[in-house]
């Protein structure tokens, strides 16, 4: 009995111990791969009927270039806010009935959510110049602000919903398009990479 103790005990704190480990700070490439497949697959290819109603908004790419560290840092916490927004976005119970699987879009919303998370500590990195991301970070407002308006004019209706998942798409292909040495863990090189469209 005591022995069980003993064992139970020094599993507890195993446990414990690695659950305190602090984070690495790094976003998990594979996570926001998954995000854009599930949404991909979701609803399938944007709808015909849907057309019309189609609404040019041109995401702001540069929000994801860098090529000192300072601007990687501003880079990191784009990619932070760009996950916080799409949260937002489906942070609804508006979502059309037409997706099918609920339970892509519950798991979806989970990894999003993960992602968040388990990232927090991108915002607490400090740069040399904050001027950088937050002109980033005002592209971005006004880039969902003009989806989350086209959604709501359009009354939450099933094509809006389509052009919402579009776009968000269209971010998370640009995330996953850019190279990101110092964001991404290495990758094991036996992983392959799921190429996007």
């Amino acid at each position: 009995m005591a022995l069980q103790r003993v064992i139970w005990h020094s599993t507890l704190l195993c446990i414990v111990q690695v659950c305190s480990m602090p984070t690495k700070c790094k976003l998990q490439r594979r996570l926001v791969e998954t995000c854009y497949h599930l949404l991909e697959t979701m609803g399938g290819t944007f709808p015909l009927q849907c057309l019309e109603d189609n609404v040019l908004v041109t995401f702001p790419t540069g929000v994801f270039k860098s090529s000192t560290r300072q601007q990687t840092t501003a880079t990191e916490k784009s990619i932070y806010t760009t996950l916080k927004y799409i949260d937002s976005m489906f942070d609804t119970d508006r979502v059309p009935d037409q997706w099918a699987a609920q339970e892509k879009l519950d798991h979806f919303q989970h990894i999003i959510f993960r992602l968040i998370e388990e990232n927090r500590c991108i915002m607490g990195k400090t740069q040399e110049s904050l001027d950088d991301f937050i002109s980033r970070e005002a592209s971005l407002r006004a880039y969902f602000d003009k989806i989350a308006t086209v959604l709501k004019e359009k009354g939450f209706q099933y094509c809006a919903w389509e052009f919402v998942r579009n776009e968000i798409l269209r971010a998370l292909q640009f995330i996953l398009k850019e190279d990101f040495h110092s964001m991404w863990p290495r990758r094991d090189p036996g992983t392959k990479h799921e190429s996007l469209k």
